[in-house]
C-alpha cells in the first residue's frame, strides 16, 4: 500500500512539475543602452495566432539571486500576439533605476507564456483526475474482507421480509 502511495505522489510531482515547465519558454534576448533607455531585442518563435504573455527581468551573472523587474516598459512586451522576428521593448529608466546599473555583467530574461483564453488550463483537469483516481485506487484497496461471505456490516437495519 505505501508502495502505492508513493508511486501516486511521484507522479503527481512530475505532473505538476512537466506542467510548469511547458508553461513558459525562456527566449534569448539582447539589448543596447541609449539616452536613458535600454533597447531590449528578442525573436520568439511561435504561433504568430496566439496571445503571448511577454515578462522581462534584470538578472546579474555575478550575483545570481539579483531581479529587476522593469517598471515603465512599452512595445512588444505585456499581452497580445508577439510572436515573430525583431521585436523590440523600451525600458525607459528611473534615476534610482540607473544607481543600480553600474556593472557589465547583466543580462535580460525575457519569458513567454501562452495565455489560455480565460478558461481552466489542461493540467488543471490532468491533476484532478490523478488526485480522483488515486484516492478511488486507495479507497478500493484499502477496503478489507470481514470474512461473513462478502458481505460487509452496515449501520443500516435489513430490509424488512416480503409479505
Amino acid at each position: 500500500m505505501k508502495k502505492l502511495i508513493q508511486r501516486f505522489s511521484f507522479f503527481s510531482l512530475i505532473l505538476f512539475c512537466s506542467a510548469n515547465l511547458l508553461a513558459q519558454e525562456k527566449i534569448d534576448a539582447t539589448f543596447e543602452a541609449s539616452e536613458g533607455k535600454i533597447f531590449i531585442y528578442y525573436e520568439f518563435k511561435g504561433d504568430p495566432d496566439k496571445e503571448f504573455n511577454i515578462e522581462v527581468t534584470l538578472r546579474r551573472t555575478s550575483v545570481p539571486s539579483f531581479k529587476l523587474t522593469p517598471l515603465q516598459m512599452t512595445g512588444d512586451v505585456g499581452e497580445g500576439k508577439f510572436a515573430g522576428r525583431q521585436r523590440t521593448i523600451v525600458w525607459r529608466l528611473k534615476p534610482e533605476e540607473e544607481t543600480i546599473l553600474d556593472g557589465d555583467d547583466f543580462y535580460f530574461q525575457v519569458t513567454a507564456e501562452p495565455l489560455e483564453g480565460g478558461g481552466i488550463p489542461w493540467y488543471v483537469f490532468a491533476g484532478g483526475a490523478a488526485v480522483g483516481g488515486g484516492v478511488a485506487a486507495i479507497l478500493l484497496l484499502n477496503k478489507k474482507d470481514t470474512g461473513t461471505g462478502g458481505t460487509t456490516s452496515t449501520s443500516f437495519p435489513s430490509p424488512p421480509g416480503r409479505p
